[in-house]
Order: C-alpha cells, then structure tokens, then sequence
C-alpha cells in the first residue's frame, strides 16, 4: 500500500515538473481516488465478509449446543480458615476446605478423568461427535486428528469448574450437543468426584490410624502373654496370690506361737506346783510339737528357693508386667480413639448445593453476540487500516 501511495506521489511530483500549474491538482485528484479505492477494498475485506460470514455460519451452519450446570461444596467438620461467609456456613453445617477443593478442582480437569469416564459407561468420543454438530465445532477440530491429547483439549474447551472464592462453593458447567448429555457427563463427573473423595478419605484414615492399631495390637499380644504367664505360675505352684497365702502363713504361725506361749506357762506352772503331775510330760511333748510346728511354718515362709517369699517375689514381678501390659493397652487404645476421632474431624465429603440440570433450550452459541463481536473486530482493524492510509497519504503529499 505505502508502494502505491509512493508511486502515486512521484507521478504528483513529475507532472509538477511539467506544469506546476495545471497537473498538480490531477495528481492529487488521482491519488486520493487511489486511496479511495484501497480503503473500499479494506472495508470490504475487514467488515463485509467477515460478518457475513459469521452471519452465515452463526444464523445457519452453526449446531446447538446445551449446558448443564451442577453447584457443590466440599464439606469438612474442621476448616483452617473462615471469613464472615464461612461463619455462616459454618452455622448449617458447612465449613469451606479451600485446599479440598482446589484439589477436586484439578482432579474434574485431569487426564485422569477423561481416561476413566468410559469405564463409567461414558463414550466421551460419541458425545463430542454426534451428528447434531457442525463440522468446525465437533471433535476433532479440522486441523487435529482424533488423538487422546486432543480430545484432552476439546474436553478442556466444553468443562469448566470454577470456585466462589467467598462462599467455597464450586460450580461445575458441562456444554455438548444433547441436553442428556450434558446432564450425563456432569453427573458422572460429580459421581467420579465423590469417588475420588471416599480414597482420599480411607487412604487419610489408614496413615492416621495405621500405627495406632498397630500399637493397640502388639499392647493386646503382652498383656496375653503376660496373663499367659500369671497363669501358668498359679498352676505350677498350687497358688492363686502369694502375697494372700503368706499372709495367712503368717497368722497361722502367730496362733502356733500363741498356743506355745501359753503351753511354756502351763508347763512352769505344773513344774513348780507339782513336779511330780503325770501331766508334765504330755505338755513337753505339746510344747515340742508346737515349737516344730513353728519352725516348719517359717521355713515354708522364708526357707530357701522352694519358700512362699520366693514365690512371692516371682509373682510380683509377674503381676508387675500384666499390669505394665494393662496400662500399655489403654495408652494404646486412648491413642487409637485419638486417631479415630482426628480422622473423623479432617473427613471430608462432596454435598450437591444444586443438581445437574436437563437443558431443555439451546444456550450456545450466542449468536448475535458472536455476530457483533465479529463486526467490532472488522471495524477495528479498518480503522487502524484508514488511519494508517490516511497517515501514509498526508506524508506523501
């Protein structure tokens, strides 16, 4: 174009040679036709056809396509931070999880999802080709082919899911050529969601409650082994508690010792009475009695290994481990309670605020604002086009 204004001023500045007077004007005269010309082609080429094209297409060729929209929120009983919103959600039961959410966000996004949906019963392919849509929106796009990557981003192009960054609440809009469709694919995905969800959650509670059963069983182990050993002990030595049977030892040889004293009386009575009392020599043979009686008594107490205080100090340390295991076993079953309920405070779960809709009116394209949003592009780059001619001409001249 700056050729032709170029060319057309040095034909203004040979006839201005020839007749400064009389060619000056039709040069110029010759040069603005010339832009004239230019600004009609641009107009033509940058507005006309263009919007008629997009008339063509948007009023004619183009197919219906219909969204089905679908609100939830990831709730939690516990949430880390909360604005004045979040207060009042909290206040029927819903607490915002941003990090939650932002990751089921991703995950409606992912590849993942896309390869999972025909194991849903989802011929993804099937929907984004039917029959009702025009060539330049069906899947593949015409300077595609029909690879996974660009299903991928056709998929990206007909899914969104944004997050109400006030309230937590995500809304997930899915767009086809169907209205079942839609509704279908945006069901599955919140299906696929909730799916997601429930692994997050039983992977969360075997990390947190893993080693606590662990603990609650090894604790269960030691105090069987220990109750095994009390056990056996009871039944090798003929005792069910030591420390009772000792202390009933210990009366016995007071009774034995009482009865000897009072025999050792009785004897020095008779002897300085009567010396010569028949019964003397019974009451020896009594006392003698007594007093082996009281030795043998004593030895079982404190006698040598086989004696009572052994076995005692056997059963105690016995009895000293089971209840080491007892109060081993309730630490780990206050630790395993303590998990569970953490468990339960960091659980989360996807509840539907609004329900896919069935569409029953076609909602994309917006034609007309597609149409004019054509015009105004048309028009702008025709008036940067005249601008520019108009510059280049002045400058010419």
């Amino acid at each position: 174009m700056n050729r032709i204004l170029r060319s057309a001023s040095r034909t203004v500045a040979v006839a201005t040679d020839r007749d400064p007077a009389n060619r000056a004007s039709e040069a110029y005269v010759a040069l603005v036709r010339m832009r004239a010309r230019i600004t009609r082609w641009v107009f033509v080429l940058a507005v006309i056809v263009p919007t008629l094209s997009a008339a063509v297409f948007y009023g004619v060729l183009a197919g219906p396509r219909y969204a089905s929209e679908a609100r939830f929120i990831v709730r939690s009983v516990s949430s880390s931070r909360m604005s004045g919103i979040d207060m009042l959600f909290r206040s029927f039961g819903l607490a915002k999880t941003v990090d939650d959410a932002f990751l089921i966000q991703k995950f409606l996004l992912s590849r993942d999802v896309v390869a999972a949906l025909p194991a849903e019963g989802v011929d993804i392919r099937a929907i984004f080709t039917r029959p009702e849509a025009d060539r330049l929106s069906r899947h593949p796009r015409i300077w595609r082919t029909d690879s996974n990557e660009a299903l991928y981003d056709y998929f990206l192009d007909h899914i969104s899911v944004h997050e109400d960054s006030v309230k937590g609440i995500l809304s997930l809009r899915v767009v086809t050529f169907r209205p079942q469709d839609s509704q279908l694919l945006a069901n599955t995905l919140l299906r696929m969601a909730e799916a997601m969800v429930n692994r997050m959650n039983e992977r969360a509670q075997q990390d947190a409650m893993g080693g606590a059963q662990t603990e609650v069983r090894r604790a269960e182990d030691a105090v069987l082994a220990a109750q095994a050993e009390v056990t056996a002990f009871r039944n090798r030595e003929v005792l069910v508690d030591p420390s009772k049977s000792i202390v009933s030892l210990i009366e016995t040889i007071g009774n034995l010792n009482t009865d000897l004293a009072f025999a050792s009386v009785q004897l020095r009575e008779l002897q300085s009475s009567s010396p010569n009392n028949p019964s003397i020599p019974s009451l020896k043979a009594k006392i003698a009695a007594l007093d082996e009686r009281v030795r043998l008594e004593r030895a079982k107490m404190t006698g040598g290994d086989g004696s009572l205080a052994s076995k005692v100090a056997i059963y105690d340390q016995l009895a000293l481990r089971r209840d080491i295991a007892d109060k081993s076993l309730a630490a780990a079953l206050g630790a395993l309670e303590t998990a569970r309920q953490e468990v339960r405070r960091q659980h989360i779960y996807i509840e539907e605020v609004v329900s896919a809709n069935l569409p029953d009116e076609s909602t994309e394209p917006e034609r007309l604002r597609c149409l004019f949003t054509v015009l105004v592009l048309g028009f702008s780059v025709f008036a940067v086009v005249w601008i520019v001619t108009v510059g280049a001409g002045e400058h010419a001249q």
